[in-house]
């Protein structure tokens, strides 16, 4: 081979080599199914730039929607159906549909009790499902002798089925901060999502919740919602 066509090797072998390096797009990885029963899905995958896994169950139950988002908003009953919820409290109300609030979670022992502040919004989508978006924002509120969680990100998405049915849709990434055992972590993930949403099924059933509507706007959007009897 002559030397010009040497040189034309080299680069194209150059070339292959330099595409190769490249680093691929990123695609989120598959969910894997943790738990699959009494009607409630859960599954999980690893999160982008992390170590952590990011969770999303599934649960499709007889109930309207303003049932749910009472609920979601009645801060004082955290602990009756978030799963390790020790207390949570609402630090401002912004508008009906977006708020400030602190929320503390228990752990077993030795770990160490986290809490967290976050923002949450209600976005009532052209669809007709409504999204609960929510995100850590630690700085808002000093800390306290618990590990103050630093990054987490959140969503409830319901979506009406008909005949009265609702689906809910909740998928969450939370970096827990400080060190934990991996077995800990790992039943977290299967634990919170399962335990809290078979309990949400269940009080969403009673008062006030279950009384809750929602007025609507010319357009059928909800402009705000009502709890009768509620003490929040």
């Amino acid at each position: 081979m002559n030397t010009a066509g040497l040189m034309k090797l080299n680069a194209v072998s150059s070339a292959v080599v330099l595409l190769l390096c490249l680093p691929l797009p990123l695609v989120a990885a598959d969910w894997k199914t943790r738990a699959d029963k009494n009607g409630i899905l859960v599954e999980s995958r690893p999160a982008q730039d992390s170590r952590y896994e990011e969770f999303r169950a599934t649960v499709v139950m007889t109930a309207e929607p303003a049932h749910v988002i009472a609920l979601l908003q009645d801060n004082s009953a955290c602990g009756d159906w978030l799963y390790r919820c020790t207390e949570s409290r609402l630090l401002e109300s912004v508008s009906t549909t977006e708020r400030y609030f602190y929320q503390s979670t228990g752990l077993p022992f030795p770990a160490k009790a986290r809490d967290a502040v976050f923002h949450a919004r209600v976005l009532y989508n052209s669809d007709r499902t409504i999204s609960v978006k929510m995100r850590a924002v630690p700085d808002r509120l000093p800390e306290t002798d618990m590990v103050r969680i630093r990054e987490a990100r959140g969503t409830y998405l319901l979506q009406p089925l008909g005949d009265g049915r609702l689906r809910l849709t909740w998928q969450q990434f939370i970096d827990p901060a400080g060190a934990l055992p991996a077995w800990l972590v790992n039943r977290l993930l299967t634990d919170i999502p399962f335990k809290s949403l078979d309990a949400l099924r269940d009080l969403i059933r009673q008062p006030p919740y279950a009384d809750a509507f929602f007025d609507y706007d010319s357009n059928g959007v909800p402009i705000e919602i009502h709890v009768p009897n509620s003490s929040t």
